[in-house]
């Protein structure tokens, strides 16, 4: 498995801290049925007073720029590792 930093948002909130977020391209290569196959996937990690918070999917499309699109509106929308699942589970389900 391999770990790409895509992109990262800093964000204020209501009582002045920063809450900080990083979103990782994550590559995995797998074998089946005797083929070799790339997957790509998501990482989402929050970083806020001190404590990380992350949350994976991986192999969500074996298309690295489906991926990108997906992470894209992930980071536009500052989506955090707690509604990550359910956030790409809608855009999978729109077709982006």
């Amino acid at each position: 498995m391999k770990k790409l930093l895509k992109g990262t948002r800093q964000v204020i909130t209501e009582d002045n801290h920063y809450l900080n977020l990083e979103y990782y391209l994550v590559e995995t290569n797998y074998v089946e049925q005797g083929t070799s196959n790339t997957a790509y996937g998501i990482e989402i990690m929050k970083e806020f007073n001190g404590e990380v918070e992350t949350d994976i999917v991986q192999k969500i499309t074996s298309h690295k720029d489906e991926a990108m699109q997906i992470m894209d509106k992930l980071i536009a929308n500052t989506v955090t590792p707690m509604s990550m699942v359910i956030a790409i589970d809608e855009l999978c389900s729109l077709k982006i």
